[in-house]
């Protein structure tokens, strides 16, 4: 299976390429393969990341092209607005949504603190909506690597804190190369995710290794490391990497000095501004359900992580860890994270919103709602079971013992469910 549709190239301009896809056309970046007019290439992020022998694509296409148009109806079908009584309020707010115009702090804590259900339903159903008409029925689809649970911070919300006695495990640099080329070539990702904790055994010449050597199999890579210097993630860049995954995890000050302590809000701040000056693609966003945070404050992460131009959204719910600080916590509700993505949408309708594992943990439908509230973007682990059930950045992932193929079926056929294609078409 495939996580991207092969498109042609009908015309160059410069560094762009527009790509025909079915008869819609799409810009994508044109920087690793050396294109020309006709060419058939696949694209992750607006980026094209590999180029297939035309008589490859025609096939792959023809298998396609029936699938493509019908997956769009049903999701056209599952957007579309139902009529549902609801308060004046409500309604006035929703409108502007769909004139396009920016809504006041007041009107976006006035739908986080929605809780009637047909409000709810409303709400949910128009963030569905615009997020069809923005991106169609495209749905991100990247597989993650978790090649290392060591970290050298001690935030207070986090399973794989330094001082929590766990077994760690380091995958080394062969080892970490055989699964990206296991997941390109036998699995069809084209989008991988390479994440750890802060560990630094992982040294810039490492990474840089890593890096180059998983670039050759013509994919995305993203890196999620934490903290490194501006001048690792530059050689980073140079070596192949596009994307970068990097929380500020909350807008609150005070908070972030209390759960992450021995960090610097302001240096998380500045690097992911530093990465999108750098030409990454930028995941960012926060935690919600930390203790102390306020509706105001969610609303402000939403709102900083448009300010900071991220290209994906990445947010999920904290859920506490046994042997940790907060270990006593209870875990946000889901509603709270499901309005949470749907008013994200509203403030950018153009970003991509990932459902996270974190979410998917409250209940099994989660990934099922979240799609159907505003997101548009999934990760499946590829990590070997071995190092994934270690990787206990909180209790209860539901990929802990699922085989990838098994995990990959059960997204596929989710997203098929949906009328959503597993592709990342472009820009």
């Amino acid at each position: 299976m495939c996580y991207a549709i092969p498109g042609k190239i009908i015309e160059l301009k410069g560094k762009i390429a527009v790509i025909d896809y079915f008869g819609e056309k799409r810009n994508v970046l044109s920087e690793f393969v050396t294109v020309q007019k006709g060419d058939y290439v696949y694209a992750q992020g607006g980026i094209i990341v590999d180029k297939i022998p035309e008589n490859e694509a025609i096939e792959i296409l023809k298998l396609w092209k029936e699938k493509f148009f019908e997956l769009k109806k049903i999701d056209k079908k599952l957007a579309q607005l139902n009529k549902i009584p609801s308060a004046r309020n409500i309604l006035e707010i929703l409108q502007k949504v769909n004139l396009k115009k920016e809504l006041s702090k007041k009107e976006l804590l006035y739908l986080l603190k929605l809780r009637d259900k047909a409000s709810l339903k409303l709400l949910f159903q128009t963030a569905n909506n615009i997020r069809q008409r923005e991106h169609d029925n495209a749905c991100c689809v990247h597989g993650i690597i978790e090649f290392s649970n060591y970290c050298k911070n001690n935030c207070l919300y986090c399973g794989i804190r330094k001082d929590r006695k766990i077994e760690r495990y380091r995958m080394n640099m062969d080892e970490i190369i055989e699964v990206a080329k296991y997941a390109v070539n036998k699995l069809g990702f084209k989008a991988l995710v390479l994440q750890s904790g802060e560990d630094y055994w992982y040294d810039e010449n490492k990474l840089y290794k890593i890096v180059k050597e998983i670039r050759k199999l013509n994919v995305l890579i993203f890196l999620s490391i934490g903290i490194r210097s501006k001048e690792t993630y530059q050689k980073l860049y140079e070596a192949g990497a596009r994307a970068v995954l990097l929380r500020f995890e909350t807008s609150n000050r005070r908070l972030f000095k209390k759960l992450r302590p021995k960090t610097s809000f302001d240096e998380r701040l500045e690097l992911i501004k530093f990465l999108k000056e750098v030409g990454y693609i930028v995941a960012t966003g926060f935690l919600t359900g930390l203790p102390g945070e306020t509706d105001k404050d969610i609303i402000n992460n939403i709102l900083l992580t448009k300010s900071l131009n991220a290209d994906m959204y990445s947010f999920g719910p904290l859920i506490p860890a046994k042997r940790t600080p907060l270990e006593n916590l209870k875990p946000v509700h889901e509603e709270v994270v499901l309005k949470t993505i749907s008013i994200s949408r509203f403030v950018d309708r153009n970003s991509k919103i990932l459902v996270t594992f974190a979410f998917e943990t409250l209940g099994k439908d989660a990934k099922k709602k979240g799609l159907l509230t505003g997101a548009n973007s999934l990760m499946i682990n590829v990590t070997p079971l071995r190092y994934r059930k270690l990787y206990e950045l909180y209790p209860g992932r539901p990929d802990r013992d699922k085989e990838v193929e098994k995990n990959i079926k059960e997204t596929v056929d989710l997203l098929y469910s949906l009328g959503r294609a597993p592709t990342d078409l472009g820009v």
